[in-house]
């Protein structure tokens, strides 16, 4: 049977840590924290729900190329894997802690927020609240206009 597969956002809760295997295949492991946001329609302020703390770990070219993405801690990553669950004894007690082994990861891309959680875009760029596309106001690559009554063409 396979493992069951889970995409995830989340927020590198520190720098991926990389090492190496004896036989030369690089290991990476990770810390992610999740947790749910909801705007409280009462007071306009978004509050903090649970929080899903995970661990993840990927090996040779997909440790490669974390280790290359210069990934820090705070990033917001998007991890696709399979789900496994390890299990180990500690004094005396069995504890076991699901982990994403890790086939895909990237950064997440989001539009920047301000602190009051709205989102304010310069002249022409992105702007959620026009369908995402904003209006360029100037054309900075524009020829100067010229006063004449003759057509541009």
């Amino acid at each position: 049977m396979a493992l069951p597969s889970i995409t995830v956002t989340a927020r590198l809760v520190d720098a991926p840590e990389i090492k190496w295997s004896q036989s030369g295949t690089a290991i990476a492991k990770l810390r992610l924290v999740s947790n749910a946001r909801k705007l409280n329609k009462d007071t306009q302020q978004w509050e903090d729900g649970s929080t899903w703390w995970g661990r993840g770990t990927a090996f040779a070219r997909t440790a490669e190329a974390i280790a290359e993405a210069n990934l820090q801690k705070g990033d917001l990553v998007t991890v696709r894997g399979d789900v496994e669950t390890q299990q180990w004894e500690t004094d005396g007690q069995k504890r076991s802690a699901d982990e994403v082994i890790i086939r895909e990861i990237g950064r997440a891309l989001t539009p920047p927020r301000q602190q009051s959680g709205s989102f304010s875009a310069p002249q022409g760029g992105y702007n959620p609240a026009q369908g995402g596309r904003g209006q360029v106001d100037v054309d900075p690559w524009a020829a100067p206009q010229q006063a004449t009554s003759e057509p541009p063409f």
